[in-house]
């Protein structure tokens, strides 16, 4: 929605610093299958600590052949493992291990301290993307620590960037409360909403009874202590670049048990960002770039997510100084420096738009206002640090490089 500069700036103030998360966009591939698939094979806890099965070569895997009908993987968990693969042929096509259960067979565990305690995690093996186990312990963006005893049936999103991850992965059935500014897709607007960024009703998150809630760096520190005194899991999506991003994709998709739908999503994500990379590639120099968040001239500096989206997209930002990731500028400096593109989001009250900024008294001397490179963006994907901000990434090389995306 096109009111992500307004709740920035309420949002910046409530929490008393000027490190806020450019969630406020609205308060804001798929992986070519492996010719050949990997097998993730795993051991139980009472195996060995870590236990591979990849059938790499006849010098490290020994492959004997025992029926023309069936196919028998036996492992064993000694020093090396044998696996010992039946064919009525020489060629033996391994898939990614079924779900598993602490009754049967389970996953690949990250680490023995993992597997001492009980802890299951997930791994990626050769391309495979395994299966999570309960209970799971993590660490989120704020580098807490939380144990989920099941997988999560009941979610809370206290962002919009969360509230499009979860549909982004599938579990849109399993969403039971969303924050007031979650509108995208369509059908997050019919979920229940429980408040605003800092005003969460934590009542009303009571009365849900979710088994995970999805926050974000806006919410403050009371806000999620009052979340955890009722014993909610709070996990905290903080990226603050796009591999954070992506990073998150994965660990919601570990929390949740959607670790392949996770794996393509990040996938996509990196393919569509290296697109973007290789086109720019032939610029001859980088344009300078001011991103205005509001009229009171609030913009972003190194550290902050949307600074990683303009350097990704090939611009060059005027703040890489500043101390904190959203520092507010003067008329001065922003003349001073003469952006060759100045970006701003497009705003609904009409208060900050291209041409109220080139008619500002004195910036007709800045280059962006002389060559008319003042453009008005979608917030909504420069501002979410989600699935869209890839579109975001793309939607500002397209304009700073227009030539190039023709």
């Amino acid at each position: 929605m096109k009111q992500s500069v307004t709740h920035f700036v309420e949002a910046m103030l409530l929490t008393g610093l000027l490190s806020l998360s450019l969630l406020l966009g609205a308060c804001g591939e798929t992986a070519t299958p492996a010719t050949t698939a990997t097998m993730a094979v795993t051991t139980s806890a009472a195996a060995a600590t870590t236990t591979t099965a990849a059938m790499t070569s006849a010098a490290t895997t020994t492959a004997a052949m025992i029926s023309a009908a069936t196919t028998t993987a036996a492992i064993t968990t000694a020093a090396t493992t044998t696996a010992v693969m039946t064919s009525a042929t020489t060629t033996a096509v391994m898939t990614t291990a079924p779900p598993t259960t602490a009754a049967t067979t389970t996953v690949a565990m990250t680490s023995s301290t993992a597997m001492a305690s009980g802890t299951a995690a997930t791994t990626t093996v050769a391309g495979s993307v395994t299966n999570t186990t309960y209970p799971l312990t993590l660490t989120d963006d704020n580098k807490r620590t939380l144990t989920l005893p099941k997988a999560p049936t009941k979610i809370v999103s206290l962002a919009p960037s969360n509230t499009e991850i979860l549909f982004a992965l599938g579990l849109n059935d399993k969403i039971v409360g969303v924050d007031q500014f979650s509108d995208y897709p369509e059908a997050a607007k019919a979920i229940k909403k429980i408040g605003g960024f800092s005003d969460t009703n934590i009542e009303a998150v009571t009365a849900l009874a979710p088994d995970l809630i999805l926050a974000s760096s806006i919410q403050s520190k009371a806000q999620i202590a009052a979340l955890e005194k009722q014993n909610f899991m709070v996990l905290i999506l903080n990226p603050s670049d796009l591999a954070g991003v992506v990073k998150d994709f994965k660990l919601v998709g570990q929390a949740t048990n959607t670790n392949d739908k996770a794996q393509t999503l990040s996938d996509n994500f990196q393919k569509r960002l290296d697109a973007v990379t290789t086109k720019i590639k032939s610029a001859s120099a980088k344009p300078s770039v001011y991103f205005e968040l509001d009229p009171t001239l609030y913009t972003v500096g190194p550290g902050s997510f949307v600074d990683d989206i303009i350097q990704k997209a090939g611009g060059q930002n005027i703040v890489t100084d500043a101390s904190n990731p959203y520092p507010q500028l003067t008329q001065e400096v922003i003349v001073g420096k003469s952006p060759q593109v100045i970006f701003v989001g497009d705003d609904t009250s009409g208060t900050d738009t291209p041409d109220k900024i080139m008619a500002r008294p004195g910036w007709n001397t800045i280059a962006a206002v002389k060559n008319k490179r003042v453009y008005a963006i979608n917030a909504d994907l420069t501002n979410r640090p989600g699935p869209r901000a890839v579109d975001g990434v793309e939607q500002v090389a397209k304009f700073l490089y227009p030539d190039l995306f023709k």
